[in-house]
């Protein structure tokens, strides 16, 4: 788990660039993702101390979710499937803890230089300056795109490794070798469906069809190893930014109305003052509603990150792939 944990976080460190480590923004963003792991180790940590034969407190909490994860891993790919719960479950918590990092109220600090953020004032009503102390990982294109290079580089090294291992046979106890054998087998998904497509016709059309179709199957199926890659990290980037923007706007709206109301009750407006009022109560609604989604959502990408990480692992694992 710790491994898996640590290149999430090297990849997201490499992402922000030498130049760009630079900037404030991206030491945030790294500095954010090392709380997120460090808090993700520790939790596991205590979890443990905790497990036992009758598991107490977290650690009964993270044995279920253990179990939870092991079982759809089992459901996916047989008794196999256990050796890779480690990795599903670190992915797992480390989104999971990310997105919801993002749902707490985190203080902002001006800083010359530092990446803009709108931020009210409520002495002058101007706006400053200033960068998140603390900013959810998975809310950064970076981090969202360094979990989809692990979890790709992850179900093609468990795919690569099954083909390259010693298997034994069913038959007369023979066995199945690996090696250049191995290696060939797992190449050989790039042009899938081709054999089935040679055996299957015959004649002209096999000569001079086939070998069309397989150029075109190979162009495909390495454009859907890419896909994969960009659909992981846009579909967790795009869903998590996209509330964290709403949240962020409504936090900057509600502190605008409660600045609104305290001026007008200073200027003797009592009615100015009760009408921002409400408009501030209705927008701290708003936002602990937007809160609460938020958690939901994250809860629900955190999943779904998962799943298609272990769906992935499952196909290049698969005895008959």
């Amino acid at each position: 788990m710790i491994h898996a944990l640590g290149a999430v976080y090297l990849a997201s460190a490499a992402a922000t660039g030498e130049a760009g480590f630079a900037d404030p923004a991206n030491r945030t963003l790294v500095a954010s993702t090392a709380v997120v792991v460090a808090v993700v180790v520790l939790l596991a940590w205590v979890a443990r101390r905790r497990s036992g034969l009758v598991p107490t407190g977290l650690g009964a909490v993270v044995e279920h979710l253990y179990d939870w994860v092991d079982e759809m891993a089992r459901d996916m790919m047989g008794p196999q499937g256990r050796r890779y719960v480690p990795f599903a479950m670190s992915i797992f918590l480390f989104v999971l803890a990310s997105n919801w990092s993002g749902l707490l109220p985190v203080p902002k600090f001006a800083e010359a230089g530092a990446r803009p953020v709108a931020l009210h004032s409520q002495e002058s009503g101007e706006q400053v300056v200033g960068h998140p102390l603390f900013e959810a990982p998975s809310v950064s294109f970076n981090t969202t795109l360094a979990l989809a290079v692990v979890s790709f580089l992850s179900f093609n090294f468990y795919g690569l490794r099954k083909n390259l291992e010693v298997h034994p046979g069913s038959v007369h106890g023979s066995h199945r070798r690996g090696g250049i054998a191995g290696f060939v087998k797992w190449l050989s998904h790039f042009w899938e469906p081709t054999p089935m497509l040679w055996r299957d016709l015959s004649g002209a059309m096999r000569y001079l069809l086939v070998p069309l179709l397989a150029c075109l199957f190979i162009v495909l199926n390495v454009v859907e190893e890419f896909a994969r890659l960009i659909s992981l990290s846009i579909r967790l980037y795009g869903n998590i930014f996209g509330e964290h923007e709403v949240k962020t706007q409504l936090t900057s709206t509600l502190s605008g109305f409660l600045g609104q109301s305290e001026s007008a009750f200073q200027a003797g407006s009592v009615g100015g003052g009760a009408g921002y009022g409400m408009m501030s109560l209705l927008l701290w609604g708003s936002s602990f509603f937007v809160l609460c989604v938020g958690a939901l959502a994250g809860f629900i990408q955190a999943f779904i990150f998962f799943v298609l990480t272990l769906s992935y692992i499952s196909h290049v694992v698969a005895e008959d792939h």
